[in-house]
């Protein structure tokens, strides 16, 4: 079967411009508003970049929509900023080509195993009631695992949960998911899921217990994460597995092009006797997640932030 994740090495950036209910598939830049960017930034679109601040100005090279780029300052009276790869500056874009970017990087966890889950607090169980979060990430071998069948997004055993394997209309067999065996969602209803097994059967079971998977971990093309706490940032919330996945898909063609080889982060959440949907992006250390947020709060923007189980 061919992988599902390409591996490919990338600069992983993230403009996040996302809403609620949409998720436009082009945003105005904070220079536009005022905030001119240093720092990390991405750019928004294909763009010829200038030897000086000006239109005028002869052209060095051309640059690709999702090129990351390091902005060294613009000009005052000016709307262009100078850019810089690797710490060599090329020359000037216009600033509101630019997005700020946030890398998702971090040392090696321990033995490299990725995030670990963080101690409880005293007198505190170790293990939080299945389904305290809404979502959660998983070590790639059990990603990989589950992704050999199509699904409509992905869930992972928060506890181990009984359920009932259909080997044919007439044959059943009991068995136990395992907390930390990831399956894909086919459908759910009156509380209880269908799921599809690598083996190529279905199988139901309760919701309860049963958490949304976000993404793998490490990423493809990036290191593994801190151990720790880890986060995400909602983006949407969606009625529909194919709405959500066209909002990731117009999302990734536009200022989250640096996620385009990536698989959908849409998962599955139960909420209230409801099967709904959320688009987002994660996982981000408390420290980048911060940085997430302030980049939506210098466009005005609400933050939602979500807590990551990790198995």
């Amino acid at each position: 079967m061919t992988n599902p994740f390409p591996i490919r090495p990338l600069l992983l950036a993230l403009a996040l411009l996302g809403t609620m209910t949409a998720i436009p598939a082009r945003a105005q830049s904070p220079v536009a508003t005022g905030a001119p960017l240093t720092g990390e930034v991405v750019l928004n679109r294909d763009i010829e970049v200038r030897i000086g601040p000006s239109e005028d100005a002869r052209i060095v090279m051309t640059l690709k929509q999702g090129k990351a780029l390091n902005a060294l300052g613009t000009p005052r009276g000016t709307y262009w900023t100078e850019v810089a790869i690797g710490g060599q500056p090329i020359g000037y874009v216009p600033a509101d080509s630019l997005d700020p970017a946030l890398m998702v990087t971090g040392r090696a966890a321990v033995g490299g195993e990725g995030p670990r889950p963080p101690k409880p607090a005293a007198g505190k169980a170790a293990d939080a009631p299945p389904g305290s979060r809404g979502a959660a990430v998983v070590p790639r071998e059990a990603w990989d695992k589950a992704a050999q069948v199509p699904a409509q997004g992905y869930v992972v055993a928060a506890a181990p949960i009984s359920a009932t394997e259909i080997l044919d209309n007439r044959k059943r067999r009991g068995f136990t998911l395992r907390k930390g065996d990831v399956v894909g969602l086919i459908s759910a209803a009156n509380g209880e899921a269908t799921m599809a097994l690598p083996a190529g059967t279905r199988a139901v079971a309760p919701v309860q217990g049963l958490v949304g998977v976000v993404a793998p971990y490490p990423l493809p093309g990036m290191p593994p994460v801190e151990p720790g706490m880890l986060y995400g940032v909602k983006l949407g919330e969606y009625v529909s597995y194919s709405e959500a996945l066209r909002a990731w898909k117009e999302f990734t063609t536009g200022p989250g092009n640096a996620y385009r080889d990536l698989p959908p982060m849409v998962w599955p959440v139960f909420r209230g006797g409801r099967l709904l949907y959320d688009v987002g992006v994660a996982p981000f250390t408390r420290l980048q997640v911060d940085t997430a947020c302030g980049t939506l709060a210098q466009r005005g923007l609400d933050c939602t932030v979500i807590e990551l189980d990790t198995f």
